[in-house]
């Protein structure tokens, strides 16, 4: 039997590190930018508890996924995920995403995924349509980046 392409862990402390990195360097795209240090990630996985996976791909740490706002009674579940920039582009985030949209039926028994995309974050916006999420709604001008006001795209998909 072949090993998995992907591979998904918990966020442990030793992983922090690579979070930290992958999250800073793409902060722009994400709902909140600010840049965090080393002690403030370590204050908030021991405070917070946060449902994030590492991504492994053939043996390598390329991101992680993060999960939010479980609701076992309708059977959804937000997503999202961050790639380093060297494994970006590759159409990894696709094949990831699809992995880990299987891994979380089976793993969390949701019938329904959501996210959120900023409308200024078109490469995302386009890999979540291919991969079969529609916009169920659009809380406009809901962030400020580079001084324009950005659209919040939420997204949802039946698994």
């Amino acid at each position: 039997m072949s090993k998995p392409a992907f591979l998904f862990a918990h966020l442990d402390e030793d992983d922090l590190p690579f979070l930290l990195e992958v999250r800073n360097e793409c902060r722009g795209m994400l709902h909140d930018d600010r840049v965090f240090t080393l002690p403030e990630c370590q204050a908030w996985l021991r405070e917070k508890k946060p449902d994030y996976y590492v991504v492994q791909h053939r043996g390598r740490r390329i991101g992680y996924f993060r999960l939010s706002n479980h609701d076992p009674a309708e059977g959804s579940i937000y997503v999202g995920a961050d790639l380093h920039a060297r494994f970006r582009g590759r159409g990894l985030a696709k094949s990831a995403y699809r992995a880990f949209l299987r891994f979380l039926k089976d793993r969390y028994h949701v019938r329904i995924a959501r996210l959120e995309v900023l409308g200024h974050n078109t490469v995302a916006h386009e890999l979540y349509k291919k991969l079969g999420f529609m916009e169920v709604d659009r809380k406009k001008e809901a962030a400020l980046r580079n001084g324009v006001r950005v659209d919040n795209i939420v997204m949802e998909r039946a698994l």
